[in-house]
């Protein structure tokens, strides 16, 4: 005798067989699972570069160290101080945002990371850490040349002064740092009474300027 299954009673069948029920229900993925916090590094609790006294807000440069890619903006002042952002530049873009005092004393920090198609990660508080004060080898200057020199960067003709420096260690060792400087180029990075860095050799170190301006805009919105 054959048994008839009533019709209302497939489609419960069918969802058992290829797995439907409460178990295939799609749930919403919660926020912090679509977009996870960043990792953020820790921030040098002083400034590691140019003298902001002499930097004018907007002024940027990008130096190449190495295969390093680094911008420094000068994007808003804040009383005495000064927000400086330092941007890694890569996939994504690496931002940390921190408020430099006139002493180069870092007061606090924000970091964030920016996609090549504008998404950007939360900004997080980063932590402050002691500067590397490691002292430098001791080296005495045997001689000295300062030439000029005129050389292109992203288009842009510079006049540079050009220091040709010796030095030597304890252990009579010779060392020649060539630097080009101008004043066209603002000191964010390195600077002095000849301008800003355009490119400096030590030994087989290499640091050039690859462009500049004065129109920089924050790309952090920092926590107010």
């Amino acid at each position: 005798m054959k048994r008839v299954v009533p019709l209302a009673v497939l489609p419960l069948l069918a969802g058992c067989l290829f797995g439907g029920g409460a178990s295939s229900r799609v749930e919403k993925v919660p926020e912090e699972f679509r977009s996870p916090r960043v990792a953020v590094p820790r921030a040098p609790d002083r400034h590691a570069y140019g003298d902001l006294s002499k930097v004018s807000t907007g002024a940027w440069v990008t130096m190449r160290e190495g295969g390093r890619l680094l911008t420094l903006a000068a994007v808003a002042a804040e009383g005495d101080a000064r927000w400086i952002e330092v941007i890694e530049e890569g996939e994504p873009r690496q931002v940390s945002a921190r408020l430099v005092g006139p002493d180069g004393v870092v007061r606090k920090a924000y970091y964030g990371e920016i996609s090549r198609d504008g998404r950007k990660t939360p900004v997080e508080s980063q932590t402050l850490e002691q500067s590397d004060s490691a002292a430098a080898p001791h080296l005495a200057e045997s001689g000295r040349e300062v030439g000029e020199e005129r050389v292109v960067v992203a288009g842009k003709e510079l006049r540079a002064r050009r220091v040709s420096v010796r030095f030597e260690d304890l252990e009579g060792r010779l060392t020649q740092d060539v630097s080009l400087w101008s004043r066209e180029v603002p000191p964010i990075y390195a600077g002095g009474e000849d301008g800003g860095l355009v490119r400096r050799q030590t030994g087989s170190a290499l640091v050039e300027l690859v462009d500049f301006g004065s129109d920089a805009r924050p790309l952090l919105a920092i926590p107010r």
